[in-house]
């Protein structure tokens, strides 16, 4: 008998996959500019920056695709 897996068990895998460079790019950066002295407000504009390509995802998709 062949083991039949549901095709839609990836997504969760995909899902955590995708979301992993986003944790690590914000944790790192958290972790780089508290070392250097940064205050919180600081931390949080710069780091907002670092999150524009997340927010411009769904504007260049179409070119890319």
């Amino acid at each position: 008998m062949k083991n039949y897996r549901n095709p839609w068990a990836w997504i969760p895998t995909l899902y955590l996959a995708e979301g992993f460079p986003y944790v690590l790019v914000m944790t790192v950066s958290v972790i780089l500019y508290k070392n250097l002295g940064i205050g919180n407000a600081e931390i949080a504009f710069y780091t907002s920056w670092l999150y524009l390509p997340w927010v411009i995802k769904p504007f260049r998709s179409p070119m890319v695709d």
